[in-house]
């Protein structure tokens, strides 16, 4: 791409084209997919790779992978590789959250800004969120140690043993780890404006504002050394809506598949029905299909 300014330095430099949810976690989604992946938004497509937009130069992009490789192999890997469920972490991880959350609320602004009447975006919240962005930008860019107003909070998607009734028929175990998503979104009414990330049940949300009624339990990452643990979770914030929303979006694209790739999906499991057995998508098919609905939810 012809130079232009990139996103995070300013500079007028090539561009590339960068993926938004890092590349470390499409690349393990393909090598562990028994199938094709899908676009959710039209489910009869298929696609090589995750979301990318010509957002960074080569020299920020080279900045990024730094911290990418180090999650992938503190975190990512060990979690879905090895079943390790204690991590310890430290300012490198802060960083590479920043940088996830950052790459989502940039672009989400530019949309923010072009269409906030459409999306009832109120000046208030979209200043927080701007506000924030050049905050997390400086910090990326290492001229500030620091980033003012924002949480961090990573939240393990592990086995369920009931549901709402409402949500029964999702399918969380395989829709949660076997998607990706980041997007920003805002709640005015409860002053909760966050971005989520799932990287495959590793779910980040950055906090840019948080309601007066939010509870967070051993979810924070914060900017030093720490530890946190796939176990003892617990969110009650509306955040916790965002992930029914992309369960009951899943589950509306699936309706939306075509008889035709239905057949093709089913040839190509029962074209691989030993190595189907054995992997993860089936284990937490299982999972889904002894899920029991939870009349209090």
């Amino acid at each position: 791409m012809s130079n232009k300014p990139c996103a995070l330095c300013r500079e007028n430099k090539e561009l590339e084209l960068s993926h938004i949810v890092p590349k470390f976690v499409i690349r393990y989604l393909k090598k562990t997919s028994t199938g094709a992946i899908r676009n959710m938004e039209n489910p009869n497509k298929i696609v090589q790779d995750g979301e990318k937009h010509y957002l960074l130069c080569g020299d920020c992009e080279d900045l990024f992978s730094v911290y990418e490789t180090k999650f992938a192999n503190k975190f990512f890997h060990p979690y879905m590789k090895n079943n390790i469920k204690e991590f310890h972490y430290d300012s490198d991880t802060y960083y590479f959250l920043t940088s996830v959350s950052w790459r989502s609320l940039y672009l989400d602004i530019l949309d923010f800004v072009e269409n906030a009447i459409e999306l009832g975006i109120d000046t208030e919240t979209l200043n927080c969120l701007i506000t924030r962005e050049q905050e997390m930008r400086n910090y990326l860019l290492k001229k500030q140690p620091s980033v003012s107003g924002i949480e961090h909070h990573i939240f393990f998607f592990e086995d369920v043993k009931s549901i709402s009734n409402e949500l029964i028929d999702t399918r969380p175990h395989t829709t949660l780890h076997r998607s990706i998503t980041s997007y920003t979104f805002f709640n005015k009414g409860l002053k909760t404006h966050a971005t989520i990330t799932n990287m495959l049940g590793i779910i980040l949300f950055t906090l840019y504002s948080k309601g007066e009624q939010e509870e967070w339990r051993n979810t924070e990452i914060i900017n030093g050394e720490g530890t946190i643990r796939a176990e003892n979770q617990f969110i009650n914030s509306i955040c916790g809506n965002e992930l029914a929303e992309i369960l009951r979006n899943v589950r509306e694209s699936a309706t939306e598949i075509s008889d035709k790739q239905k057949e093709v999906i089913n040839n190509r499991v029962k074209s691989k029905l030993d190595d189907f057995k054995q992997s993860k998508i089936f284990e937490d098919l299982k999972k889904d299909f002894n899920l029991k609905a939870d009349k209090d939810k």
